[in-house]
């Protein structure tokens, strides 16, 4: 049990680190995968299946308890509250006799069911906990952004944070945002007593200041400066601990001395670079080692290339601000010869790209035809046939209505939407004996899957460009349109984070389609050039840019220019403004081998290059006296060479 609990959190960490970059659908996955391993363990360790039951008991609750909110237009008077609990397998009204209760009323008690089976039945302990946390952040989460995905988030939210407090009393994080929740709803009096519950397991400043809100919004003055007080002692002890989170840090740069530098590279595999043979080769030739299968890869001593290159290896000598040109030596400068041009295939330009505004993706949908898990149960639009062999009159070919039920002779309209084939057989072969001793019912599915087809028939392209695709581009919100689902949050996620949640919101809604996105083509990146630069304007940025790179692209520096105090500007992911001083003379002026300055840019960088002080002065004495006092008062001044000499 230690080992699945520590799996089972490993789980919940990355379902959090999933929801923190909006991946909300995959996250869900993780914190669900974690309380099935959970579940798992318990049963095999306890012989049963009850631990499985119940968390599928409870999902599958919530999950039904949608189908008592009214969609769009309609009403809760519009609802066939006995139909709907038919077509359910929560027991929960099944044998509720005429009349059953109305909606408001049935969404409570499927609630009280599903909190009961996730907090008791599944398992107890902090990994539970936890992870019935996250799936309430999860859905309160997806309910502020996406209030027709979830119908009921926010009271889907309360349950996991009530189930989890169930599991874990001492949750103060669960306290904490179920109080926050309930105040949200009105329900005062129940959040101030859950948040003075979590303060009474950690007095974190963040929950005093809920507490102090409540308490005011219930007229409790003196309790709400009390609380106001503790959070600002909280905060303050906090801050001289120097656990103060309070101003996030996330984003900005630590600066690192030499130092500590090399401790963590010690950490850090070193990346592989193209130069790394030639180096081993001079250690090699240095210790009179030698090697045929070297000769034939680098050809840098052949015809092509017959003469030795001396230069400096910047990543040799570690802060390199100092190197200069008496540090040569020969390095591997062509080692393709005259195939230098492809030889270099460099590391990746990044770990991993995520995506951004602008981004076009391409989502191939692929049909999986693999075999589900469960039972297939009818949707609207499938098609099955009704078979009585004790009365042939009644057979006939059947779809499911928009209002989920089938018309059948003798019976009326019955509730079909949501049942498998054996499950509605079943319920037909009960209701037709009142009618035949032995009606001997038959179901067969013609049709099925229709969702499926209706979402084949919007994204296929087999007649254009070919397959079942969408292409779509990340919108200023950051989010895709795609058909059955709607937006969905891609900004920041690399593509293997899109595949994961694109399928788990497609997995609620259709099954048997696998959606793999392409990057058909990156946002346009640009790079602002101004000051004394010869073109100055916007440039692509179409690869790694350095700063001397993005002069050249402006045609390179006029004369006069301020190369020492070159300035970059730049945005943070926060849009806070960032920027540095940069000396590109050493670089520029082929002083510097090494120039340490010579800085990677960023999209969005604005590089200004100043005028240098003679430059300053000269512009301050056209614009002062010969557009300025010469201006206003001209006149004109005679110097006679001849009188000068004469007075002499």
């Amino acid at each position: 049990m230690i080992a699945v609990a520590q799996l089972a959190d490993h789980h919940s960490r990355h379902g959090f680190l999933l929801m923190r970059r909006n991946v909300l659908f995959s996250a869900r996955a993780q914190f669900v995968q974690a309380l099935r391993l959970l579940a798992q363990a318990l049963d095999a360790q306890y012989q049963t299946a009850a631990h499985s039951e119940a968390l599928s008991a409870g999902l599958r609750a919530l999950e039904e308890s949608n189908d008592f909110i009214p969609r769009g237009a309609q009403l809760e008077a519009d609802l066939d509250i006995s139909m709907i609990v038919a077509s359910h397998r929560t027991p929960v009204l099944k044998d509720q006799p005429e009349p059953l209760p109305p909606s408001i009323v049935a969404l409570q008690r499927y609630y009280t069911y599903a909190q009961e089976k996730l907090g008791g039945g599944v398992s107890r302990g902090p990994s539970a906990s936890m992870a019935l946390y996250g799936l309430g952040r999860v859905h309160a989460a997806i309910a502020r952004q996406e209030r027709q995905t979830l119908a009921a988030g926010e009271p889907h939210a309360i349950v996991f944070y009530q189930a989890a407090l169930m599991a874990d009393p001492r949750n103060f994080l669960a306290a904490n945002e179920l109080g926050v929740l309930l105040a949200r709803w009105g329900r005062l009096a129940p959040a101030r007593d859950m948040l003075a519950h979590a303060v009474s397991i950690s007095p974190r400043p963040e929950v005093w200041h809920n507490l102090a809100v409540i308490h005011e919004r219930l007229g409790e003055l003196a309790a709400a400066e009390e609380a106001r007080r503790q959070a600002a002692e909280s905060r303050q002890r906090l801050k001289m601990s120097g656990a103060d989170h309070s101003t996030s840090q996330a984003g900005t740069v630590r600066w690192l001395s030499p130092g500590q530098f090399a401790k963590t590279a010690e950490l850090v595999p070193a990346a592989p670079s193209s130069t790394t043979p030639s180096h081993d080769r001079q250690t090699r030739a240095a210790s009179g080692q030698t090697s045929a299968a070297e000769i034939k890869l680098c050809q840098a001593l052949g015809p092509a290339a017959p003469c030795p290159i001396a230069g400096v290896d910047c990543a040799a000598w570690g802060c390199c601000g100092d190197v200069g040109w008496a540090a040569a030596g020969p390095i591997g400068w062509q080692e393709f010869a005259q195939g230098e041009y492809v030889g270099h295939a460099r590391t990746q330009h990044v770990s991993e790209y995520r995506l951004r505004v602008d981004d076009q993706l391409e989502f191939i949908y692929l049909l999986t035809r693999t075999e589900t898990t469960g039972p297939y149960r009818l949707e609207v639009g499938d098609e099955i046939r009704v078979e009585a062999f004790a009365d042939p009159g009644l057979s006939r070919d059947l779809m499911v209505q928009p209002d989920g039920t089938i018309t059948l002779r003798l019976l009326g309209q019955v509730r079909a939407k949501g049942q498998s084939v054996a499950d509605l057989r079943e319920a037909l072969e009960q209701q037709y004996r009142q009618y035949y001793r032995e009606p001997a019912i038959t179901v067969t599915p013609l049709k099925v899957n229709t969702r499926l087809e209706d979402l084949r028939s919007t994204v296929d392209a087999r007649a254009g460009t070919g397959g079942q695709r969408a292409q779509v581009r990340v919108t200023p919100e950051g989010t895709v349109s795609l058909p059955g689902i709607g937006s969905v949050m891609v900004q920041g996620m690399t593509l293997d984070e899109a595949r994961l949640e694109v399928n788990e919101r497609y997995r609620s809604f259709v099954q048997g389609i696998e959606i793999t996105p392409v990057l058909v083509s990156r946002a346009p990146r640009y790079v602002f050039v101004v000051g004394e630069v010869r073109s100055p304007g916007r440039f692509t940025l179409e690869g790694p840019t350095t700063a001397t790179q993005a002069i050249a692209l402006a045609g390179g520096w006029n004369v006069g220019a301020n190369v020492r105090q070159v300035v970059v500007f730049r945005r943070g992911d926060d849009w806070r403004l960032l920027a540095t001083m940069l000396d590109l003379r050493g670089a520029l002026y082929g002083k510097n081998p090494c120039p340490p300055d010579e800085i990677w840019l960023n999209d969005s960088d604005v590089v200004i290059v100043p005028k240098s002080p003679i430059l300053v002065a000269d512009d301050f004495i056209e614009l002062v006296f010969t557009r300025g006092i010469y201006g206003v008062a001209p006149f004109n001044i005679s110097f006679s060479w001849s009188s000068l000499l004469n007075t002499l």
